[in-house]
């Protein structure tokens, strides 16, 4: 159902210095997360990508209850 999940990605090792990330559904029902930080503690911030499915994020949620 819609906000049935709350999801973090990654951790951004800095308190700022990272933004909001463009999300894109491609056609396969694959979420796309895009946007830059702090991702590796002490390295200078970069661009990531990220893709998931939301049958992943049910087998996740499944595996926790």
């Amino acid at each position: 159902r819609e906000g049935q999940y709350r999801v973090r990605l990654m951790e951004n090792h800095k308190s700022a210095d990272c933004a909001y990330p463009g999300v894109e559904i491609l056609p396969d029902g694959t979420f796309v997360t895009t946007t830059y930080g702090h991702w590796t503690k002490g390295a200078e911030p970069y661009i990531v990508s990220v893709h998931v499915k939301l049958s992943e994020l049910d087998e996740i949620a499944a595996e926790q209850k």
